[in-house]
């Protein structure tokens, strides 16, 4: 019969917890898991985009300005949303006329959608940037569209898929490309009648901007 003494007991005891650590620093549970990226991109930008530049009448030239919100909830999946409006910057024929005056904004609206970066993975393996907010995506998005005006503001609204690209351009600089078609909505500015078409949408975006981490 083998008998243990205190100390040998000790010196046992503490020989099977040294063995045991290896086995326990291997469970899946002990096992930290990487942190989800998160982050935030918010931009102020303008381009050929919906509604674009508009040219007509005594209301003048009007130039599109945008903002931009992205939040992405993987690497590669976000949500964002867009609001944009075109801005007058001249009166074609200088009329005074309190009426044209007043239409300092044009035609309005919004976007929202779902996008999803593919190819992160090659663009890696190529030396590319990747990562957040860069790279080719497919998105699906719904957008309303109206004028500014006294009289039937809607103009239309839609949902559409899109291909597109977004770049970093230097330190704070961004530039978005897309086209894409759908199904929209459409009013009749002179009547009450409404329809159903195809819906095509291109842009081009000149932003800056500037990334939120946490």
């Amino acid at each position: 019969m083998l008998r243990f003494t205190s100390g040998s007991r000790s010196i046992c005891l503490t020989g099977l917890v040294l063995a045991a650590l290896p086995v326990v620093a291997q469970t899946p549970d002990s096992v930290a898991a990487p942190a989800r990226p998160q982050g935030t991109l918010i931009k102020l930008g303008t381009g050929v985009v919906t509604p674009g530049f508009e040219l007509g009448g005594y209301r003048g030239l009007y130039i599109p300005l945008l903002i931009s919100i992205e939040h992405h909830l993987t690497s590669g999946i976000s949500l964002y949303g867009n609001g944009f409006s075109g801005f007058r910057v001249t009166n074609l024929y200088n009329s005074t006329s309190d009426y044209y005056r007043s239409y300092t904004v044009g035609n309005y609206g919004f976007e929202a959608g779902i996008r999803r970066y593919y190819n992160q993975e090659k663009r890696r393996q190529k030396g590319m940037v990747t990562g957040p907010f860069v790279g080719n995506y497919v998105a699906l998005q719904a957008s309303s569209v109206f004028r500014n005006s006294f009289y039937r503001d809607y103009r239309y609204s839609g949902l559409t898929a899109l291909w597109g690209t977004q770049r970093r351009m230097g330190k704070y600089g961004w530039f978005d490309a897309y086209a894409g078609a759908g199904v929209g909505h459409a009013g009749n500015y002179y009547s009450s009648n409404n329809y159903y078409g195809l819906l095509l949408e291109l842009g081009l975006k000149f932003s800056l901007g500037n990334r939120f981490t946490r």
